[in-house]
Parts: structure tokens; C-alpha cells; sequence
């Protein structure tokens, strides 16, 4: 049988129990009025057949001729609501969360300087991106409750980037389009279980060593902007070979006493799964994540670098390559994921340093002036307001989503739009020459609808550079970041990583060369051609900084605004109708073969009633029979693993229906088996009571 993959998280790595979600406005039935809130108030290239070994043991802390740096980690659920939720990533507002594939988690990685005592932070979270709403109520949770130890310089908040999410996660209008507002639930969810992973990174600062080892992968991913990419300079092309960046960087951290841990950094979209994919999942890294968790017991983070125009669809469409199963296409994707990080980490060199360093600087991304150095034009430039492209408005054609059909990628494609552009732009000769050839779609910077204001960030961990990029970074743009850094900090770019979706989100960071083409990356390129060159004038200040003792200003973060509260999801009341709650609407099968999938559809009630976690909406449970005779039912898998669905549907008005599904995997073992549904309904009153239900068993082999 497989093994769950979820058990060694919740075995082994929640040390403590997550603070409760307040229940607050629980949902279903008839949506009230959105108000706004306070917005300091808070409700509380490897085959699958590759050869892989288990990484070595923590290395003991025997060697006392050499100060060992301090790491902690830890795991927090972080779900948010699986019904009536817009989900963030694709901008089709037809996607609304119906239920969960596998769970989604905050992993906490914090380090600490044995000389200085200087601390830093990861946290990455299985989200679209950080957001500074949540960035900021995490830091003030944190403050209330670690003192002055993690601060924003030294705090980084990097999603995974997954689109099977929910959203409502920000205070920026645009990106709550498909959410209608901010949802409460999810936010508390994400900013309570941030703050408890980083609280459980803390406790358990020991002893450790760091090393750093790279992988070649080059099946996981494609550019799906090939003519975008031609246009740079060759020797930026002969960086990137393959139109892609093909290392697959590990940070491996044996601590002393406990599990191995890492974070794995490779540049490839988790977009296996498509915008008709209603379930929350964490996709293919979300899938390398949980096998790595369920081989080692320890925590492993899989980020996202240089890969904003890299795509898993091999055959470039949405849910095409390597096979036309899109769950398929996330498991095979991230076992290469997986495979790749595993090696490099099996390859890796230990580290000998254990300085840690951490730096943040906040830059009006819409008013910089960048110099000759990085301009690319040998001349001063400036940024621009923001703007988003007809080309964004198009999607990507190649990962899907809410693209129009009436707008489409590349310059000169879409006339009517670039007319109007140069007739409202004709007087703004400065503001044409920062955004030409780009079709406007929508002026977002005047209409304060997107974050302009953006954290630029820089930590060092060991003989590692960690860039933080609020946004999505092309393989060529990341490499001309790294080398900013790698120059100023007098380092090898190769000791220089991007992990992207940091903080805030920008959108798209594509080349000046990239930019002219105007597919989706440069239409969603918002400040303009000379965006990438900013940011590496900024890095590169980050670097000077943390290497030289430069002297910074590091700005200031925005301030939270005002939001709206979604009516969205928000359950009134549930009803059973004519049955019980728990009632089995449909048994599955008496007989289900190996590679089919059991089922049973239940009476149950709205799903964001209780976010359950630490806990499971669904068991899969097989009979064991004892040498004595005695039997009991043990749970094999729950919501958190591959081969389990929990889906939701309202049926009327506030009655809900909910499978429990299960594949049955190829090694399961023969016996009888049975599904169980658990859930939380809500009475007239606003009462909440548990409820539960069991279908009949039925035999596999």
C-alpha cells in the first residue's frame, strides 16, 4: 500500500495545535451585504525511474572546533475555504473552490547566526503569492507574540505559486475580482497558520549544518514564449539553454537530532492542474512537497524560481503534456520535481559559512530612475506608471485561464486597443517610451488598483543568496538578477537564487528584450520596459548593502487599506432536507478493482462551516483482522492525499452534497475497505454541531 501523505506531517511535524479560526460570518443560503472593515481589525531533466536514495541523516553536532548555524522549521495548515471561494491565479471567475484534492500547508525555515545572533525567516505557504495584507498581519502576530526577533527585514512570505487556491487573501481590488472582496476565513487561515509554523521554527532552533547541491532537470517544464526569449542578447540566451533555466537548486539542513529538511528552488509554473479544476491543491510542488514529507519526516519546500515564462504542459495547452490527465500531469511533474531536488541534495557540498544576513528594501516601482549601469540603453531611464497590456487581458494560451478571445499575445496583434493607446498617449512622449509597444488594456496605477509600492528583499543563509522577488520572474530576467547580486556582493551567481511570489505580487518581470514582443509576460509587465533593470539596480543596493555594509534606506511598506469583506460563501444556515446529515445518498460499488476510483455521496453541509484543520473532511479505512480475531478499521488516507477527492455541491438553497472519492492505488492491498465523510453543520440559530457518515464497505482484490 502507499504510504498517506499526509500522515508525517501530522505525526511528526504539527507540534502544535493550530490556533482556532474564528467562525465569525460561517456560510451558506442567501449572501449578506459586503461592508468595509478596519483594516486593522481581524476576525480571530530526471526519469520517473530515476534511482533515489533517502537523504543522509542529520549530521551530529561533534565537531566543536567550528561554531554549527541554528535552523528550526515548522508545518501549519493553512487551507482555506473549499466552497464558493474564487480561487486566485487564473482570473476566470467561473472557478470557484468546490472542494479539496490535497490539503495546503506554511512551512517555516528560520536560521540563526551562531556569532551575531542575527535571525532570518522563510516562510513559504502553498498560495499564489504573498500578499502585504497577510505579510503585515503576520509580522504584527509575530511581534505580539516573539517580541522583537523577526521583523520586516528579516521575514520573507514566499508562496509556492499555485492557482488550485483560494483567494481574497489581499487588499488590492484587482486581485479580487474573482472573490468579490477579501474572505476572512482564508485570510485568518494563512495568517494563523504562518504565525504558528513560524512559532514552531523558533521552538526548535538547534544545531545544524547546510549544504547546497544542484540537479539538471530538464523535462519539467517549457518556455511558452519562445519568440519573446529570442529577442535577447545571445550571451543571455546562451544563459539560459533550452529557453529555460535548468538547475534545480537544493538547500539541504540536517539538524541535530531531527529529520532532514530543505528547499528546493526550480523554475517552473504549478499550472499542471487548469482553471477548470475546482479543488484546492497544492499541484505539482504541492505533490513534490508532501513526497519528500512522507520519505523523510522532514519538512521540504519546493519554490519557484526563474520560471515565469516556463510551463509543466509540455504540448503547450492547458492540461496537455505528458499525458491529457491534468492530476496525472501534477503527479508525473512533481515526481521529477522531486526526483531532481533529492539528487541534488544527495550531490550537495556542505557549506562553510553560517553567516545569516537579511535586508528588505521598499521601492515605488511606478518612479524609479535607473542608472546607466543597469538600464540596458546606456543612458539614465525611468520607470512608469502601471499599466496592464491587452496582451495580459489574452492569458496565457499555453496554461489557459480568463483570457478574452477577443485579445491576443504579441505586438501589433491587437489594433484597436493600440490605436487608443496612441491617442491617449501622444502627450506623454516619456510615459510612451516606457511602455511602448504595449497595447493598454486598463491604466491599474491610476486607479491604485494593483500594489506599486513593492519589497524588494535579500537574505543570505550560508554560502546562499535568496532573492525575493514580489512577482514573477522569466528565466532570462532571473539570471540578469542574480548576476546584479552576484556582482555586487562579490560572490558566484550560482550562490544567487530567485524564489518568486514574495511578499507582494507585481505581476510579470520580463527582459526589455522580452517586454518588446508583448505576449502575456510583457503585457503583464506593469512598470514598463525598464521594470527588470530596476530591480536589479535595487538588488544589486541590497547586495552592497548586506556584502559591504552600504548604507540603505529601506523604505516603508504600505499601509493596509481599507477592504471589502465578501458576501461570497458566507453560510447563513444548512438543511438536511428529507434525510439526515451523514446519510448515503449513493454506496459505492461492492466491488472496486485496483486502478478504479470508490465512491459515495453523502448528506452533508457547507464545507467552510469548519475549516477542519488538523483534521479531515474524509477516511479511506480498511478492516485489519487480528491474529486473535478481534478487527478494527484503520485509516489509510485522508484529505491530504493524492488519490482522495472531498467534493462539495449545494443542492436548493442550503442543502449540500458531498463525495468522498477514492482511487485505488495499483499496490493497495486486498481486503475490505469503506469511506467516511465528516463535517460541521449550522443551524437557524448559528449553532454548529459535528456530523459524520459511514458508506457500506466494499473489497478490493
Amino acid at each position: 500500500m502507499s504510504p498517506s501523505l499526509s500522515s508525517p506531517r501530522r505525526s511528526v511535524a504539527f507540534l502544535s495545535s493550530l490556533a482556532s479560526v474564528g467562525l465569525g460570518l460561517s456560510l451558506i443560503a442567501a449572501p449578506a451585504s459586503a461592508a468595509s472593515v478596519d483594516p486593522l481589525e481581524r476576525d480571530t531533466t530526471l526519469a520517473d525511474t530515476a534511482t533515489l536514495k533517502t537523504p543522509a541523516a542529520p549530521v551530529p553536532a561533534t565537531d566543536t572546533s567550528a561554531m554549527q548555524i541554528l535552523t528550526g522549521s515548522g508545518t501549519a495548515d493553512i487551507t482555506g475555504e473549499p466552497g464558493e471561494n474564487g480561487m486566485m491565479g487564473y482570473g476566470d471567475g467561473s472557478q470557484k473552490s468546490s472542494g479539496i484534492h490535497m490539503r495546503q500547508y506554511a512551512r517555516a525555515f528560520a536560521f540563526q547566526d551562531p556569532a551575531t545572533g542575527e535571525r532570518t525567516l522563510i516562510i513559504t505557504a502553498d498560495v499564489l503569492s504573498g500578499t502585504n495584507l497577510v505579510r503585515q498581519q503576520v509580522l504584527a502576530q509575530l511581534k505580539k507574540e516573539l517580541g522583537d526577533k523577526y521583523t520586516d527585514a528579516n521575514v520573507m512570505i514566499v508562496g509556492t505559486h499555485t492557482h488550485a487556491t483560494p483567494g481574497g487573501d489581499t487588499d488590492y481590488s484587482l486581485y479580487n475580482v474573482t472573490t468579490m472582496g477579501v474572505h476572512q476565513k482564508t485570510l485568518d487561515a494563512r495568517v494563523n497558520g504562518m504565525v504558528d509554523a513560524a512559532k514552531q521554527a523558533d521552538a526548535s532552533l538547534a544545531p545544524s549544518t547546510l549544504s547546497l547541491g544542484t540537479a539538471e532537470l530538464t523535462d519539467a517544464g517549457t518556455n511558452r514564449s519562445m519568440a519573446a526569449w529570442e529577442r535577447n542578447p545571445s550571451e543571455l540566451k546562451a544563459k539560459t539553454p533550452g529557453a529555460r533555466d535548468p538547475k534545480s537548486v537544493t538547500l539541504g539542513i540536517d539538524r541535530q537530532g531531527d529529520d532532514p529538511d530543505m528547499i528546493n528552488f526550480f523554475g517552473t509554473h504549478p499550472t499542471s492542474l487548469t482553471s477548470k479544476n475546482t479543488l484546492i491543491s497544492g499541484d505539482n510542488k504541492g505533490y513534490a512537497q508532501s513526497l519528500y514529507e512522507a520519505e523523510t519526516g522532514g519538512t521540504g519546500a519546493f519554490l519557484m524560481s526563474g520560471g515565469a515564462d516556463q510551463t509543466p504542459n509540455l504540448n503547450l495547452k492547458p492540461g496537455s503534456g505528458p499525458t491529457d490527465d491534468e492530476f496525472e500531469n501534477m503527479r508525473i511533474m512533481g515526481s521529477r520535481q522531486h526526483d531532481a531536488a533529492v539528487q541534488a541534495r544527495q550531490a550537495a557540498e556542505p557549506m562553510g559559512s553560517t553567516t545569516v544576513k537579511s535586508q528588505i528594501l521598499w521601492l515605488d516601482m511606478q518612479n524609479q530612475t535607473v542608472s546607466a549601469e543597469y538600464s540596458t540603453t546606456g543612458k539614465s531611464e525611468r520607470t512608469c506608471r502601471a499599466i496592464l497590456g491587452a496582451p495580459f487581458g489574452a492569458g496565457s494560451q499555453e496554461d489557459g485561464g480568463g483570457g478574452a478571445t477577443f485579445l491576443h499575445e504579441g505586438d501589433g496583434n491587437n489594433p484597436f486597443f493600440e490605436a487608443i493607446t496612441k491617442g491617449t498617449q501622444s502627450g506623454d512622449a516619456a510615459l510612451r517610451h516606457c511602455q511602448a509597444p504595449k497595447a493598454t488594456l486598463f491604466e491599474s496605477g491610476l486607479i491604485n488598483g494593483v500594489q506599486t509600492v513593492l519589497p524588494l528583499q535579500l537574505i543570505q543563509v550560508g554560502d546562499l543568496w535568496i532573492v525575493g522577488a514580489p512577482g514573477e520572474v522569466t528565466a532570462a530576467s532571473s539570471v540578469m538578477l542574480r548576476e546584479a547580486v552576484a556582482q555586487k556582493a562579490g560572490i558566484d551567481p550560482d550562490q544567487v537564487v530567485v524564489a518568486q511570489a514574495a511578499n507582494a505580487y507585481g505581476h510579470y518581470f520580463a527582459t526589455p528584450w522580452e517586454f518588446e514582443q508583448q505576449d502575456y509576460e510583457g503585457g503583464a509587465t506593469l512598470f514598463g520596459r525598464f521594470t527588470v533593470p530596476a530591480l536589479q539596480q535595487g538588488y544589486a543596493q541590497l547586495a552592497d548593502h548586506l556584502a559591504n555594509g552600504a548604507e540603505i534606506d529601506p523604505g516603508e511598506a504600505p499601509k493596509i487599506r481599507p477592504y471589502v469583506k465578501s458576501a461570497v460563501g458566507v453560510v447563513l444556515y444548512d438543511l438536511p432536507g428529507t434525510r439526515r446529515y451523514g446519510d448515503v445518498l449513493t454506496q459505492p460499488a461492492g466491488e472496486v478493482k485496483r486502478g478504479q476510483r470508490a465512491s459515495a455521496v453523502f448528506q452533508g453541509a457547507h464545507p467552510n462551516n469548519d475549516l477542519r484543520h488538523n483534521d479531515t473532511y474524509l477516511e479511506v479505512e480498511r478492516r485489519v483482522v487480528r491474529a486473535d480475531g478481534s478487527a478494527s478499521w484503520e485509516r489509510i488516507a485522508d484529505d491530504n492525499d493524492f488519490t482522495t477527492r472531498f467534493e462539495w455541491k449545494r443542492h436548493l438553497a442550503a442543502q449540500s452534497h458531498v463525495t468522498v472519492s477514492w482511487d485505488v492505488p495499483e499496490d493497495a492491498a486486498a481486503g475490505e475497505y469503506r469511506l467516511r465523510y465528516f463535517g460541521t453543520a449550522k443551524n437557524g440559530a448559528g449553532q454548529l454541531k459535528e456530523i459524520s457518515g459511514i458508506s457500506h464497505s466494499f473489497r478490493v482484490g
